[in-house]
């Protein structure tokens, strides 16, 4: 080949590697568009969620695990653990909580279940309950058991497990949790847990504005948090359960340096009271 032609045949190559790089440049600024595209439209139920209207309860509720009462769809949380709803009228607040996770109903079951309001529609409220309030730290010393393979096994285990549902703590009220009997309370609060025939957990709670000192008229939103407890990692290699606290401490179990019970299912809604 000629010089001349070994030139030519230099530069037709150069422009067809420059025009090949700008036609991945094009895909690759189509691809990275269609990304963001997507990463918004998964994104925009999240955003919408994190603000909700009360439901209308249409009929007085009854806080027997039922849920019978509430003729509305579920609501679903940004991480898909729990299903839920809130509602109120002029003296109460209502709401209604589904776990079907595994993972989350161990939780629950073990280290208990916060429901707290925050009165500014803000995240991790001070008022609030505990309930279920968690099995004692004593039953806790040995690693919790793997749930069965088999269904109607499984099922049968949850329902085991899910056994401490007759004491709850009210929280915000004074310095420490207030300790009471779920049939004992005697300024209107109840709630109740469930199983259903599927294995999930059902969760139905009724609070007096008044019995937390709360002025309806003058909340515009209410900040709505659940958040299961959590296995605290010990240096010594016991689980204990975590009572609202960030535990600063760690420890070596058999999943090494960390545990799937060692941090907390949590949701987040503002709720604008009716």
């Amino acid at each position: 080949m000629g010089e001349g032609n070994q030139n030519m045949f230099l530069k037709f190559k150069s422009r067809k590697v420059l025009t090949c790089s700008i036609k991945i440049r094009i895909q690759m600024k189509v691809i990275t568009f269609q990304a963001l595209v997507l990463i918004c439209s998964l994104a925009t139920p999240l955003l919408a969620q994190k603000e909700r209207e009360s439901f209308q309860l249409t009929e007085p509720m009854v806080v027997d695990g039922q849920t019978d009462e509430w003729k509305t769809e579920w609501w679903l949380d940004q991480d898909g653990k729990f299903l839920y709803n809130v509602a109120n009228d002029n003296e109460f607040l209502y709401w209604r909580i589904k776990i079907s996770d595994d993972l989350t109903q161990q939780k629950i079951a073990l280290y208990g279940l916060f429901v707290k309001w925050d009165l500014n529609g803000k995240r991790r409220g001070k008022l609030g309950i505990k309930y279920p309030v968690g099995k004692d730290p004593i039953e806790l010393k040995k690693e919790p058991e793997q749930l069965p393979q088999d269904l109607s096994s499984r099922i049968l285990a949850k329902k085991l497990l899910l056994t401490d549902v007759e004491v709850l703590h009210l929280l915000g009220l004074s310095k420490e949790a207030i300790v009471s009997s779920r049939l004992g309370l005697m300024n209107g609060i109840e709630v109740m847990m469930a199983i259903t025939d599927d294995g999930s957990y059902v969760y139905e709670g009724k609070v007096p504005f008044r019995a937390y000192k709360i002025k309806k008229e003058e909340v515009k939103e209410l900040g709505f948090t659940v958040e299961t407890g959590k296995m605290e990692l010990s240096r010594n290699g016991p689980a204990t359960p975590n009572n609202g606290q960030n535990p600063r401490a760690f420890g070596q179990t058999n999943y090494g340096m960390y545990h799937p019970l060692s941090s907390p299912a949590y949701m987040w809604v503002a709720v604008k009271l009716r």
